[in-house]
């Protein structure tokens, strides 16, 4: 790394992710070799314990990126003090390759995290510093990859509680908190209906805060455990990967609200409607009550569905409204597991307003998931939106979305974390009417969408359900 200097008079200086600040170095150096510099400003840990890294890059053509990135200009990386997750080859896993990499790593105690293409992902608990492990492993044949335990947030923008009307599924041009919309700016969701209002028999995983199971306008679209699936018992609803216990109860917010744009029950003369009348909506919780969670969490609650799907329950699609950290090939691997095993994994976008073709937003620019943006009720691009002509696929209702939250109540978000559960929701209303591979269900989303002058140059789409539906996708 480079030594920090001071810019010249003529330099500009930006902020970035370390993982930003390096591949955007990597391109300056290619232009100015002597007037680029990489450097790390700080690190330190917050009161929760979780080590925050600012690094900058410098040189006179930052301003030039900048401008074409709309990017943040300072973010924040997070990861758990004293916790690496390492993935061992499937050739290398024994049990005295295991205790050889915990000894090198300082580790006190491993976890079992997933077993997924090519070897298998644990969690180590060290004794000792991070990057002095990574380092002692890096040299280790039987490591495939290993980095630290990120910590990843719920996407939303909230917005005070009030009564109104779900524009997205169906927009007449009604105004909604002061704007008035334009007519047919929804994702269709009525004609739709007139085929299909959804199935039990569909289940859709929420990766989120958890749900309240106990809202009475989602009580019985709950996905209900048989007994045995994971271990837990029958009647509980999903799985708690930051407690490994059986309950998913929400003690945020985030998760019941998407959870209710999947799957809020309709025609029961209460509160509101999902895209999915009838679905099994299945918690699956590793953000905590502050809406923030861990990488290892999340790969437990992945993993929860997708061997949940092997043991035979129908897990079709998996709702990701949470983002954070850089590349990740632990996650990624996972993600990968559950797109193998037929389960379509959709992302927010992200909420920094930067194009994510140039400045990637994980977990939604990993190469398998669909990528949703937020779109308002007047069919344009959310100010707070990500953007990506090529690498954000759909735009989805995402502003003043109305929808569940805990204790019986109604709220309305904004986010990209909105939009997500509005293809979540699309994708199940469809396989309610077609049996479709997910290959073949992510092809019918794509190709069934309203193409948005105001929209061209930031998503590929916008969603539209009702064609999907009818049997001709």
């Amino acid at each position: 790394m480079a030594e920090r200097r001071p810019p010249g008079p003529t330099a500009t200086r930006i902020t970035f992710l370390v993982s930003n600040a390096i591949r955007i170095c990597s391109a300056l150096l290619r232009r100015t070799p002597t007037e680029t510099h990489l450097s790390v400003e700080w690190s330190t840990q917050d009161s929760d314990g979780f080590t925050f890294v600012l690094a900058s890059c410098s040189g006179s053509s930052t301003n030039e990126l900048l401008s074409s990135q709309r990017s943040l200009a300072v973010a924040e990386l997070a990861a758990v003090p004293g916790e690496i997750l390492v993935k061992l080859r499937s050739d290398q896993n024994s049990p005295a390759d295991l205790a050889r990499i915990k000894s090198d790593a300082d580790a006190e105690y491993h976890e079992d995290l997933a077993q997924v293409a090519g070897g298998e992902i644990y969690k180590l608990k060290l004794r000792g510093n991070v990057q002095d492990a990574l380092q002692r492993l890096a040299s280790d044949s039987a490591v495939e990859y290993a980095h630290p335990n990120y910590v990843h947030q719920a996407i939303t923008i909230p917005n005070d509680p009030q009564f109104g009307q779900l524009w997205g599924l169906r927009n007449t041009g009604q105004t909604i908190n002061g704007v008035v919309g334009v007519a047919g700016a929804d994702i269709k969701a009525e004609p739709a209906w007139s085929v299909t209002t959804g199935s039990p028999t569909i289940v859709v995983g929420v990766v989120d805060t958890g749900i309240d199971y106990t809202h009475p306008d989602l009580a019985t679209n709950v996905w209900n455990n048989p007994g045995g699936i994971g271990g837990c018992p029958a009647g509980t609803h999903g799985y708690n990967a930051i407690t490994r216990t059986c309950d998913a109860r929400d003690d945020h917010y985030h998760g019941t609200h998407v959870s209710g744009t999947i799957g809020a029950i309709g025609n029961n003369a209460l509160g509101v409607v999902g895209v999915n009348w009838t679905v099994s909506v299945m918690g699956l919780k590793f953000l905590n009550s502050a809406g923030s969670g861990t990488t290892a969490d999340a790969i437990v609650a992945i993993d929860f569905a997708v061997n949940a799907k092997i043991a035979g329950i129908n897990v079709r699609v998996l709702s990701n409204s949470w983002g954070g950290g850089p590349y990740e090939p632990a996650l990624f691997d996972e993600i990968n597991r559950a797109n193998t095993n037929d389960i379509l994994f959709v992302a927010a976008a992200g909420n920094a307003a930067s194009n994510n073709d140039v400045t990637p937003s994980y977990p939604a620019s990993y190469n398998t998931p669909n990528m949703v943006a937020a779109a308002d009720n007047r069919d344009g691009l959310a100010s707070f939106s990500n953007y990506g002509p090529t690498s954000v696929h759909l735009g989805a209702p995402g502003v003043d979305v109305l929808s569940t939250t805990p204790g019986s109540a109604y709220s309305y978000l904004s986010g990209t974390s909105m939009a997500t559960p509005h293809v979540s929701g699309a994708a199940a209303l469809v396989l309610s009417r077609q049996s479709l591979n997910t290959a073949q269900l992510k092809s019918a989303l794509l190709n069934n969408v309203d193409r948005i002058p105001s929209l061209a140059g930031t998503t590929s789409a916008t969603l539209v359900v009702t064609t999907c539906t009818d049997g001709e996708c």
